[in-house]
This record gives structure tokens, sequence and C-alpha cells, in this order.
């Protein structure tokens, strides 16, 4: 733009310069319009987008994220590609196994029991007030969702499959109506987005079956039924997780379970 500096500065000059030194007044600077950027907004953008990628499962274990090649396909420098892929480290959704080499995680057996207790409670729970809060307007979205879903699983789209039974569960913590409880929902989906997504059409109907329990449940507005029903859902898929083959040898996972009501085991 250096190019430009001349006409530019004739633009702002005061005619009066031409007397004399004495005379010469300060150039104006450009009209104060523009703003500063937010960097703590696009971060969070950046963020919110890689977070997405792991939860919808666009991005599956052992997968390696480049920060360049990111930071060029969102159309941002490397800085806030860096930030946000840190924090996801920090958070246990990514790992790095080197200085250049960040990378989707496989997870541990031990480490897979201990997410689904936590999501047996959290969502058990935001199960239970989803039915006491549910309305008309989100129990029709939730019955379409689940439709969409099943057309999606009957037609072999994966990607679309997996979205909308992320979608099916975000939706639930939505309707409970706790901002706290639902973002940690959302953070424990970080973890098994890309495990849902690894083994969702090995694991057949059973990935979505127990969605209808779950969708009864909360349109007779039982609290009981509906929490058992996420449960059993958890449950089922972590099974086929365990069977699958993914997962990384841990320790024993029995303490983990030991004292909780029947149906959470």
């Amino acid at each position: 733009y250096h190019h430009l500096a001349p006409n530019w500065a004739k633009c702002y000059t005061d005619p009066s310069a031409a007397r004399g030194p004495a005379n010469r007044k300060e150039t104006p600077r450009v009209k104060d319009v523009f703003s500063t950027l937010d960097h703590t907004s696009l971060y969070e953008t950046v963020y919110s987008q890689i977070a997405l990628a792991l939860i919808e499962g666009q991005l599956q274990p052992d997968d390696k994220v480049r920060i360049r090649a990111l930071a060029d396909q969102l159309g941002v420098s490397v800085t806030p590609v860096r930030d946000a892929l840190l924090r996801l480290v920090k958070q246990g959704a990514l790992e790095m196994r080197g200085l250049k080499d960040i990378r989707v995680p496989r997870m541990r057996i031990d480490q897979l029991q201990e997410v689904r207790l936590i999501r047996l409670r959290i969502e058990g729970l935001a199960a239970q007030l989803a039915a006491s809060r549910i309305d008309r307007t989100s129990e029709v979205l939730l019955t379409r969702i689940l439709e969409e879903n099943e057309t999606a699983r009957t037609n072999g789209d994966r990607v679309a499959a997996v979205k909308l039974n992320r979608l099916f569960h975000a939706e639930i913590a939505k309707i409970a109506g706790m901002p706290t409880l639902q973002e940690l929902i959302e953070n424990m989906w970080l973890r098994m987005g890309p495990l849902i997504a690894a083994v969702y059409n090995a694991g057949g109907r059973a990935m979505i079956s127990y969605h209808y329990e779950i969708l009864e449940a909360l349109r007779k507005r039982d609290p009981v039924a509906a929490e058992a029903a996420i449960q059993a859902d958890i449950n089922a898929t972590a099974e086929i997780l365990l069977s699958s083959g993914l997962l990384l040898d841990g320790p024993s996972s029995e303490v983990l379970t030991d004292g909780l009501p029947n149906a959470m085991q």
C-alpha cells in the first residue's frame, strides 16, 4: 500500500501548509471508524469448529491434526489454531505425541469405563430433567432427528447418522435447561465422538435402538424411564466399543462399577 501514500496524504493536507513550515498542520489520521479485531472471538470460533469435528466424529482415532494445514483451511493464522489445539489437548480430546505430532487419541479401556460412568450420571440426570421440562416443539424435533437418523443409518450414510446421533443426545441436554450440565456432557462427547463414529456402522441397529425408548419415556414425561433408557443406550455403545478392538489395554475397571445400581452396570 506504500504507493498510495502520496495521494492519500494530499487528501488530508491543509492547503495553508504551502505558506511555510511555521503554518504547517499535522496530517490527520484515517477516520476512526474501524474497531479492533476481537482475537478472543476468533479463537473461540476456531476452537468451536475443531471441537465440533471431534464431537461429530469427522476426526477419528489416530487422525493427525496439522496446525498449518488447518489454519489454511480455516483461513486464519496459526496462532488461534495452535491455542485451540492446546486447549483440546488439556481437555484430553487430543494428544500430543511429539513436538509437531498432535492426534486424536485411541482411548484406553479404563478411560472408556471412566467416561462411561460419568456419562451415566450426567446424561441420566439430563434425561430426568428433560422428561419434566420437554414441550411439544422439542418432542417434534427429537422425533424428526430420530427419523432422519434411522434413514441415514439405513442408507449407509455414516457421516449423517453419526451427526444425528450426537444431535439427539445434545438436544436432550439442551431441554434439561442446565447450561453447566450441558457443557459437561459436551466435554464427554469431545472424547466419545471419534470413537462412536469409528464403530457406528459395525454397531448396527444397537447404535439407535434405545433412542426409541428414550423418546417414548420423554413423551410420557417419565423421568425414571428416561434415565434408564439413556443409560441403557450408553452401556450398549460402551459394550460395542469394548469388543471392537479399537481400545488400548488398560487397568481393570471393576472398581468403577462397584456399588452402582444394577441399571448402571
